[in-house]
């Protein structure tokens, strides 16, 4: 039946019938004529309905029977449904006054509006603007899915709530008269705002296993994983430097794309720690991109090192200026890095995922570009920290960069040629803490830190003719590198410089010529009862640079590149400007994949490569010997990707003539499913009389250990764990198999209980001889509503790799996911 106007009602429901078949008539008209369909545009299924158009629905009803005063009372008795837009009501008896549109309801009441159901004796709703009361009702909320009862609830919109005297708990219910939730609140009110997706409790406390573990004087706490603004469960944790330590996190919500959260730390060994992070993301139109975090912690009086005052601050920036900046786009980038003294690295090793620093940079720059041209200007700037304790371990400080301007042209197939042109100026500079004009000693130290402040120019010119084949290329090329230095009071006095003591400038000018040729065929092949493309890619690369003296000059930039199949097939062995080898070299190498010829995956790899050099390399960094004429090492390089739950890769660098392996790195993962996977890798290292120089196993998992028992998965669906009632381990260890000792361990565990998981993870950090570190993490998360202890999850996403939560964000649900 539909009320208040029943005629009007049934007249537009024929003319909708008749429309619709009409419609019907007209569709099958355009398929015959081959007319597509278009769909239009439908308000029915939207998430949120207008008080407006609320107002212009029609209800519907049914029940057993009905008597009616027109337009002003109507009672409906025996199973009564009414329907409104996203509301269903039912109930013994409902007594609707047209007039004030109050709607009474009696005996057995139920309520689903936009899928959160409310059931009790007695209910009294003013329909269009849901306003209303509800007596001892039941409650269920769709978007954290959480339940509990209230002695009463006010419904005072659409989009708020308030329940009075009420429990609120996220545990399913089980089956058994005594059951009781494992944790729940109680509060004497809990208010929910739908719009903004929070609940604020007042007057509640937690109550885990029937114990209270955690008053809730007045606390907010969302419904959904959106972010809002207010205190966040704190921290607690154990510290074997700063002891028992206690964080308690505000988070301020600013805006969409901005946010504050505010940490103050107290260590009960240290003293109190105030950090902030600010957040930002701009990218509306018509302002250009950008982002950027800042971080700062300070501290007023750090007990450790006597009550001294202790800072660290951390800003990064990255984005566009101006877009359209004479055609191109004008960019800001910000890297700033400083702390307040040399010991902070030891203190402050594990604020952060960052790891030990010892060098921070402070970095400032803009870039502007065309897509063919590139310039840019550059400020760097080092802090280097120290230890203070342990000479040996102290570090030459690097070359400050102020300024560094630089630009590029580059263009690609005028012609069928490539071709760039490169400039760099530097200013490099740095206080040095040895006085060098009689220092006449040898050796790297001395050597680094009396090298004088200067200016250098850079230029480099490259010009290549790729061609391209179905079945082969081939890129011959040619590059020259040009560089002056302005030497500030000259090149010192020191045996390293022995012959250009005094020198105010020099000039350095290399030309290099190389060709790149590479070829693939490919052949079907059956491997593992599998089809396959294997391919065979050989590779051949020639570079030849004539000597030109640059021993003697200072080192400001340049360090050798590592050996592997990326530098294998580059010009230069070192990376940055201040040294070009002098090289005449022959590389081979050769590649063979295979492919699945249905998805285009790479199921393995195989690779080889060798260099023979032909004449001896006489440019080398300070104190590094020359390299000799000859054959090189083998590089040799595998990986198998052959099922989704194996995978292994590994390279080796093999000396023949001493029959040393140099280096071998080997890694493999077992991941057969969710939350199962294993990752180790070991990687060794060795000089050229094949003694050890480095030994280090690397071991990393997440496993359930119901399957230690044959434990059976659950089906709760993904992202929701395995099931009820499982154990998790979760773990990386870094092993330093020659000192025997972990350098980086995490330990810990994790239990799946449904509606709460508890973490207990151990951490430990190698920072320095003599010196660990070490955290113990306690996490309990109520699902649905906060965690408290320790941040143990972030430790496990930062350290064990492929790393899965066991619960995962979700979307947020729908209305007609709970439709009835």
């Amino acid at each position: 039946m539909l009320l208040p106007d029943f005629h009007r009602q049934i007249r537009a429901l024929s003319w909708l019938v008749m429309g619709m078949l009409a419609g019907q008539i007209s569709a099958q008209a355009q398929t015959a004529t081959g007319t597509p369909l278009v769909l239009r545009p439908s308000s029915l299924l939207q998430e949120g309905i207008s008080s407006e158009t609320r107002k212009q629905l029609p209800t519907y009803v049914q029940s057993d029977t009905l008597n009616e005063r027109t337009n002003q009372q109507t009672v409906l008795e025996g199973q009564v449904v009414l329907r409104r837009g996203e509301l269903l009501l039912k109930a013994d008896k409902i007594d609707y006054d047209q007039v004030n549109d109050l709607a009474q309801a009696r005996g057995h009441v139920y309520i689903n509006q936009s899928g959160n159901v409310y059931q009790g004796p007695a209910l009294d709703l003013h329909l269009d603007a849901f306003e209303g009361f509800f007596t001892q009702p039941n409650y269920r909320l769709l978007k954290n899915n959480a339940y509990g009862n209230a002695d009463r609830i006010d419904f005072v919109d659409p989009a708020h709530t308030v329940m009075h005297n009420a429990s609120f708990t996220t545990c399913q219910r089980k089956p058994g008269p005594d059951w009781m939730p494992d944790w729940f609140f109680k509060g004497d009110k809990i208010s929910i705002d739908s719009d903004r997706n929070i609940g604020l409790v007042e007057g509640a406390s937690v109550r885990f296993k029937g114990v209270p573990i955690l008053p809730v004087p007045e606390v907010e706490f969302p419904l959904n994983d959106e972010r809002k603004s207010g205190l966040l469960p704190p921290n607690i944790g154990v510290d074997n430097i700063g002891g028992l330590e206690y964080t308690q996190p505000y988070y301020w919500n600013l805006a969409p794309n901005r946010d504050m959260t505010f940490y103050p730390t107290y260590w009960s060994k240290r003293g109190l720690n105030l950090g902030t992070e600010f957040r930002y993301l701009e990218s509306a139109a018509p302002q250009p991109p950008f982002q950027g975090v800042m971080r700062f912690d300070y501290m007023e009086k750090d007990q450790l090192r006597n009550d001294a005052r202790r800072w660290g601050m951390n800003y990064t920036h990255n984005g566009l200026i101006n877009p359209y900046l004479a055609g191109g786009g004008l960019g800001l980038t910000l890297n700033v890095n400083r702390v307040s003294d040399d010991d902070y690295w030891k203190d402050f090793s594990m604020s952060s995922s960052s790891g030990i620093q010892r060098l921070l940079s402070s970095d400032a720059g803009l870039s502007w570009t065309d897509g063919f041209i590139t310039t840019g200007m550059r400020a760097q700037k080092w802090q280097t920290l120290q230890d203070l304790a342990n000479v040996n371990n102290r570090i030459t400080p690097p070359f400050d960069r102020l300024p560094q301007l630089t630009a590029r042209l580059q263009r690609f197939n005028v012609g069928g040629f490539d071709f760039s042109v490169d400039g760099d100026f530097t200013r490099f500079s740095s206080v040095r803490t040895e006085d060098c004009a009689n220092v006449y000693t040898s050796g790297l130290t001395t050597y680094n830190n009396c090298a004088p402040n200067a200016d250098r120019a850079v230029s480099v010119a490259q010009f290549s003719r790729p061609f391209i084949s179905s079945y082969g290329y081939i890129t011959p090329k040619m590059q020259l590198h040009g560089r002056s230095y302005q030497f500030e009071g000259g090149l010192p006095n020191t045996l390293f410089y022995n012959g250009h003591q005094g020198q105010t400038s020099a000039s350095v000018t290399v030309p290099t010529f190389s060709v790149d040729a590479g070829m693939a065929f490919e052949r079907s092949h059956r491997l593992f009862s599998r089809d396959w493309v294997q391919t065979l890619e050989p590779r051949v690369f020639y570079v030849h640079t004539p000597y030109r003296n640059q021993n003697y000059l200072p080192n400001y930039d340049s360090g050798g590149n590592a050996f592997n199949f990326a530098s294998i097939f580059t010009e230069n062995a070192f990376g940055g400007h201040d040294r070009i080898s002098d090289s005449k070299l022959l590389t081979l190498g050769a590649t063979s994949r295979f492919i699945d010829p249905e998805t285009g995956a790479e199921g393995a790899r195989f690779g080889i490569a060798q260099r023979v050099r032909m004449q001896e390399q006489q440019i080398t960094l300070p104190d590094d010997p020359t390299a000799k004429a000859g054959i090189s090492d083998v590089l040799a390089g595998a990986s198998l990707n052959l099922s989704r739950a194996w995978a292994v890769d590994s390279t080796v660098q093999y000396n023949p003539k001493t029959n040393n392996f140099m280096r071998r790195v080997v890694g493999g993962r077992y991941n057969p499913g969710p939350y199962r996977v294993i990752n180790a890798a070991w990687r060794t290292e060795n000089d050229e009389s094949a003694a050890p120089v480095s030994q280090q196993l690397d071991v990393g998992w997440q496993w359930p250990l119901h399957d230690l028992w044959g434990g059976a998965d659950g089906s709760d669906g993904q992202g929701r764990g395995l099931g009820e009632g499982r154990w998790y381990s979760v773990a990386r260890v870094n092993y330093d198999m020659l000192n025997k000792k972990a350098v980086e361990s995490v330990i810990g565990f994790e239990y799946d209980a449904g509606c709460w998981l508890s973490r207990t993870v151990i951490e430990r950090l190698q920072i320095t001889d003599g010196l660990a570190r070490q955290r113990i993490f306690f996490q309990l998360e109520f699902v649905g509503l906060s965690r408290v202890g320790t941040n143990a999850l972030g430790s496990l996403r930062n350290n064990v790799p492929r790393y899965q939560p066991l619960r995962q964000p979700t979307m947020n649900p729908s209305r007609f996911g709970n439709y009835d």
